[in-house]
């Protein structure tokens, strides 16, 4: 079994969309369950439209004891907590979406000294960047890629964009339900880049 665990200190960064949409895409090829570490129980308010996904508690991951499953995708707070320790010592990849912004790139930094210090324990600890929530025909300019680079962990070459469809897709059964052929694309292309690393 795999765990992939989705952090970043700042909210609004699109985590859970993110989780969520990575356990719809996943669940016809894999068993998933998905882990709700946030005391908002953004997923846990959803149990009842994750089908085919297995709700796991915090308290279930801790001890063991929930069913056999491939992968398993922590949903973290949007804020910084001892527990993200925890989580990361028991991942396998650690995915940490940012949008295209000054503030955002450099709010990374908390979460990316708690990152370095648990691949320093386990060197098998893999753990990407994705630009999410990239609006139109953005690029980005030299200093939020510079600040980017100066991470410890590289930025995936998926580029997540802002659309409507990722805020409906959360109660309509995941991306792969709508009719969008491009967010289709960008989730697949990263589901497949993390799944390649593990």
């Amino acid at each position: 079994m795999k765990i992939i665990t989705v952090a970043h200190q700042k909210g609004g960064v699109g985590k859970t969309t993110l989780a969520l949409n990575l356990a719809f895409y996943l669940k016809d090829i894999k068993r998933v369950g998905i882990v709700d570490t946030d005391l908002q129980g953004s997923v846990q308010g959803l149990d009842t439209l994750l089908d085919g996904i297995t709700l796991v508690s915090y308290e279930a991951l801790q001890e063991g004891t929930y069913p056999e499953l491939d992968i398993i995708i922590i949903d973290t707070p949007p804020y910084l907590t001892n527990r993200l320790n925890d989580l990361f010592s028991i991942s396998d990849f650690v995915l940490v979406p940012t949008k295209v912004s000054y503030l955002d790139a450099m709010a990374l930094k908390a979460t990316m000294a708690m990152l370095k210090q648990s691949q320093q324990e386990r060197a098998d600890l893999k753990a990407g960047i994705v630009l999410n929530m990239v609006k139109p025909r953005t690029s980005m300019n030299r200093e939020i890629k510079e600040i980017l680079d100066a991470y410890p962990i590289p930025t995936l070459n998926t580029r997540i964009h802002e659309r409507v469809s990722y805020i409906r897709s959360v109660v309509a059964g995941g991306i792969v339900q709508l009719e969008d052929t491009k967010a289709h694309e960008e989730m697949a292309d990263l589901a497949e880049e993390i799944i390649d690393q593990l």
